[in-house]
């Protein structure tokens, strides 16, 4: 039923441009992610299809596939870039494009206020998304935040905090994005580019020895096998929510004005959401028996230094000069 549905959409989007109105409106449309239903994923996709729902008067459903079932999150976003899945939410895939690196970049925000406004609903970052996304075939619905994020150290390891000397053979997992590496070689680890299914059983056997771009939310998954939460707060983690643009572009102003809507409503929600459980997410952390440790003054200005420095010129050369510019401001550094 699944493929049906899979191969039913894929005509249908491609078919798009020529058919009516009362067409497009008999159709699902698929909204596909990786996460389970405790995910802020789930939640805001549920939120979503409800209020569209109720605005299009039952004309416009969502077919809501959490957990994976149709691959995982790179594959789904490569089928929404190609048409055959109509939405999906997901992080950074720089395979398709390297200027998709820029949300990662380090310390742009300093907190939640102005990660909401550099990265939120209508801010500056929003339409740079957009403009890269469109030259992937997408349409960017909007930003669903996570937190600020730091790195877990497996038990039996010492704990980095000076850098770059304390990270010195330490094997830091990384996604395999190129500028990610970048950021480890500069803070004095070892960057190992690993998937991130294999993550647990690389910490257990010492194949890493920690796991950066943790935010907090995601620390409790690794309980049985790491000792300390390094939050460094390096970068705002937020992620991504993409429609096939061609789809979309084919609906009528009335559909795709649900749509936004509804996208809009569900994106504040999560970003009001997502603030208010951070604390929370702490405090589940300490009582797992896991220390978090922050960084004193000095050493996150040696931290953040060694990180701008090495990022900033690299995502320069990547996203050009003008964009830079405006994220340095953002920023506030010089």
């Amino acid at each position: 039923m699944q493929l049906s549905k899979i191969v039913r959409a894929g005509v249908f989007a491609l078919g798009f441009a020529g058919a009516s109105a009362t067409s497009a409106a008999a159709e699902e449309i698929i909204l596909a992610h990786v996460m389970d239903q405790e995910h802020i994923f789930y939640k805001v996709a549920e939120q979503f299809s409800a209020r569209l729902d109720e605005l299009s008067g039952g004309t416009m459903t969502v077919s809501h596939h959490p957990g994976g079932d149709l691959g995982d999150w790179t594959s789904i976003v490569e089928q929404v870039a190609q048409g055959a899945v109509q939405m999906t939410m997901s992080w950074n895939h720089s395979e398709l494009d390297p200027r998709w690196d820029v949300s990662i970049l380090g310390y742009v925000a300093e907190d939640w206020e102005t990660g909401k406004q550099v990265y939120g609903p209508g801010s500056v970052m929003a339409g740079v998304y957009n403009g890269i996304m469109n030259d992937m075939g997408m349409e960017l619905l909007g930003t669903i935040p996570t937190d600020f994020t730091g790195f877990v150290v497996r038990k039996g390891v010492d704990v980095p905090t000076n850098f770059p000397d304390d990270a010195k053979g330490f094997k830091m997992r990384v996604p395999g994005q190129p500028m990610a590496i970048e950021r480890y070689r500069a803070t004095g680890f070892s960057p190992v580019p690993m998937a991130f299914s294999e993550v647990h059983t690389a910490l257990q056997t010492g194949a890493i020895d920690g796991r950066a771009y943790s935010p907090p939310s995601e620390v409790l998954i690794f309980k049985d096998v790491i000792s300390t939460y390094v939050f460094t707060r390096e970068n705002f983690e937020h992620t991504f929510w993409n429609a096939n643009k061609r789809w979309f572009d084919g609906l009528t102003e009335e559909q795709q004005g649900w749509i936004k809507t509804a996208a809009d409503e569900a994106t504040t929600w999560a970003w009001e959401s997502a603030q208010a459980e951070s604390p929370k997410w702490f405090e589940q952390i300490r009582d797992a028996g896991i220390e978090v440790v922050e960084l004193t003054p000095e050493q996150l200005e040696a931290y953040k230094s060694l990180i701008v420095a090495a990022e900033y010129p690299y995502m320069e050369g990547v996203i050009g000069s003008e964009i830079m510019a405006e994220i340095k401001a953002a920023a506030g550094i010089e």
